[in-house]
């Protein structure tokens, strides 16, 4: 017993030392809340330090006495009657019996009087724990005129008070967050609670105010982990209209819902789909006339938030099966695209949910494997949709966004093998080529947006030569504008964004486009004039940066000591590398202009003397200049690190060396044979990158051809150079008759 007693007391005694930090720091935190440096500053800590001192002598005088007599009101209250009994001087024996009663009413009234200062007291402190909960919510994002926002933290101090009565160390660990979180549990069975829950969460999650990423990662995990405990089973069927729910809390549960839609599974909740698609239905005109309480923003909100929810859901493999069930889902979904409600209508007003529409949309066509097959037939059997997608292209008053999402779906529909759309027929698909080429070429236009129009250009090139020729009749001048911006971003490096597209187009156009017409003999003059600037550019680059920083100082007094005619040639290399030397290889877009030049390589260059041609012109006067001499340091250059783009560069490199066996025939140099033994030793550094680069393809990509392979690739070029050696051989020993 005297140890439950002691235990007991030491813990009061502790919580007096809590009380009384606690006091002065929110003292201090009243006086300082969201004030900054300034000539008051003095005063203000003037006005902390009278305030700390007057709560002090509170504490000391009145609150601490009272806590001795809390802990040790037994024994004094014992001492005092036993003093009492043995000194009974009430009145004198023999007179007045009232001479000490003026003495008792002084104290009785004395006593009175303390218990009306506390009263007061406790009425000021009532008061500044209003002011400390307006405080909160304002710190909290909730407005003045959010009145159950406002309330909705004033309960919550409430509730921290009478736990903190019963004891101090009620407050640790404990947050706002936490305390929403408590409202939404399912043992909470009043909707108020619910709605106060939610009502925080969703201001918070707005806010975010106490530092990146923090409340929203404690409201993830919180949620995350009752999933079994059917806090996101109460939040998704908040949604349905039939529920007791308002439209504000709806509202609020659609948005916290959307936040952490990311990380919903919804085999974990069968009615999800059905929940989901409660946000994006839109009541009878009959209902909306009977509710005037929800007015049209409500509902504009709630289906905003439920595309939210299904953009982020179908991120989800998994997830993306079971919305693929729901065809009505996805109508619904797709309904405001549809509709052409922001040409119908208004774009203002409808323009947040058709961007909306098309974010899900946008997602949905592009996503892999068999499932997102389904979905893309899905949206391009949306006649209305693709209709209106191609009105938003030729629309003045629709915006950047709506343009650039228009474009990601619209180029996605020749994916489509079943496509029953309006974009199939030749008409349509002329239309919108133009349209692309008619951005792509404007310089008047955001500079996103001809990067855009120049991917789906770089698509649709790729798919035939029907595409080809329509790319050729919108714009007369196109292929000198394709070749103007390759020229101009190897000398100056502008453009660098969209060039590795026109590269691409510029290499679709040249492979497929067969007719003997004006439009390929503009073409292959254009390719006949850039191909030596580009294999200037790539083939003097200095790949092996490293290499010549590491040059000994032998190395340079030796190459001072060369005759003059070498000193003339170096000298000539040195200015032909002038404009290259400093620039950081972006491999990404040197792989894009090799693979082209690999392809006009490939057409234009037939014979040796064209092949000797083209090196005079890559370095004029330079006698020991060897194209596969330069190879070799393009090779080496891109082996040491294995990478994605210097894997594409190795590879197209290999193309390009097979292209210059098939030419050297009989005449194979030591040049070639060391390009062999550099891509040889290349292609083991990179079989493990090749292998990822399978894995992240899909089954049917024709880049998981075993043939594509860097190691079979350098096999085959190995093969042909020893079959070349041969036929040389066999040549030499024929007898001359």
């Amino acid at each position: 017993m005297c140890r439950v007693v002691h235990v007991f007391l030491n813990e009061k005694l502790r919580f007096v030392g809590s009380s009384f930090y606690g006091l002065r720091i929110t003292s201090i935190g009243m006086v300082f809340s969201e004030k900054k440096y300034d000539e008051g500053w003095p005063k203000l800590v003037m006005v902390a330090q009278v305030l700390g001192v007057f709560h002090s002598v509170i504490l000391a005088v009145v609150l601490y006495p009272l806590g001795v007599l809390y802990a040790y009101g037994l024994f004094i209250t014992t001492g005092l009657s036993v003093w009492r009994i043995k000194q009974r001087d009430y009145g004198q024996s023999g007179g007045d019996t009232n001479a000490n009663l003026a003495p008792a009413l002084n104290l009785l009234y004395l006593l009175a009087y303390i218990q009306g200062l506390l009263y007061c007291y406790s009425l000021i402190i009532s008061f500044a724990a209003k002011r400390l909960a307006g405080k909160v919510a304002k710190a909290y994002g909730f407005e003045k005129e959010d009145h159950a926002g406002r309330a909705s933290v004033m309960q919550y101090l409430y509730h921290m008070k009478d736990g903190c009565k019963k004891d101090p160390s009620f407050a640790s660990g404990r947050t706002l967050v936490t305390f929403a979180f408590e409202l939404m549990q399912p043992e909470s069975t009043s909707s108020d609670y619910f709605a106060s829950g939610v009502r925080i969460l969703d201001k918070i999650l707005q806010e975010d105010k106490l530092g990146p990423g923090r409340p929203a990662q404690l409201i993830r995990q919180l949620v995350g982990s009752a999933s079994s405990s059917q806090v996101m089973h109460k939040l998704l069927h908040t949604f349905r209209t039939t529920g007791p729910h308002t439209m504000d809390v709806r509202e609020h549960a659609a948005r916290i819902v959307a936040h952490l839609a990311g990380d919903i599974e919804l085999a974990t909740f069968p009615q999800g789909t059905r929940c989901i698609c409660s946000l994006l239905e839109m009541p009878s005109t009959s209902e909306q006339e009977d509710d005037d309480s929800a007015p049209a923003a409500h509902y504009r909100e709630l289906m905003v938030q439920g595309l939210v929810i299904l953009h982020k859901l179908v991120a989800d493999e998994h997830n993306r099966r079971i919305i693929n069930s729901a065809p009505e889902l996805l109508s619904k979904a797709m309904a405001p695209v549809s509709a052409d409600l922001i040409h119908r209508i208004d774009h203002k007003a409808w323009s947040k949910i058709v961007t909306a529409s098309l974010q899900l949309m946008s997602r949905l066509v592009t996503a892999p494997g068999e499932t997102g097959a389904n979905l893309r037939s899905q949206v391009f059997n949306n006649k209305d949709a693709i209709n209106t997608m191609e009105k938003i292209l030729k629309c003045d008053e629709c915006n950047e966004e709506l343009y650039i999402l228009a474009f990601n779906i619209l180029t996605q529909l020749p994916m489509a093998a079943n496509a029953s759309s309006s974009m199939s027929t030749d008409e349509s698909r002329e239309k919108f080529i133009n349209t692309l080429v008619a951005i792509f070429t404007d310089q008047t236009k955001d500079a996103s947006m001809r990067q855009m129009a120049a991917e789906a250009l770089t698509m649709l090139s790729h798919q035939g030569e029907r595409n080809a020729t329509i790319i050729f009749k919108a714009n007369k001048t196109i292929v000198s504008e394709l070749e103007w911006i390759i020229t101009t971003t190897m000398k100056t490096g502008y453009l660098k964004g969209y060039t590795i597209s026109v590269a691409e187009i510029l290499e679709n156009l040249y492979i497929r486009y067969t007719k003997d017409n004006d439009h390929l003999k503009k073409l292959t003059e254009a390719m006949n004039d850039v191909l030596p600037k580009l294999l200037k550019q790539i083939l003097l680059l200095p790949w092996k940066e490293k290499r010549a920083e590491e040059e000994t100082e032998g190395d340079r007094l030796s190459a001072q000591n060369a005759d003059i005619e070498s000193q003339r040639f170096v000298a000539l290399h040195d200015k032909q590398n002038e404009d290259v030397k400093e620039r950081k290889v972006d491999r990404k877009l040197y792989a894009a202009l090799l693979s082209l030049s690999v392809t006009i390589f490939g057409k234009l260059i037939t014979n040796h003397k064209d092949l000797d041609q083209l090196a005079d012109k890559i370095a004029p006067g330079d006698s020991a200049f060897s194209i596969a001499g330069k190879l070799k340091e393009v090779v080496e250059g891109n082996s040491e690190q294995a990478t994605a783009s210097r894997l594409r560069i190795l590879k197209i490199a290999t193309r390009m060396t097979i292209l210059l066996i098939n030419l050297e025939g009989g005449r194979v140099g030591a040049d070639l044979e060391s390009l062999m033994q550099s891509l040889s030793k290349a292609s083991k550094n990179m079989f493990q990158m090749e292998g990822f680069m399978i894995l992240s393809r899909s089954h049917d990509s024709p880049s998981t051809d075993p043939a594509n392979n860097l190691d079979s690739l350098v096999k085959n070029a190995q093969e042909l150079l020893e079959k070349k050696k041969q036929e040389a051989q066999n040549l030499s020993t024929t007898p001359v008759v």
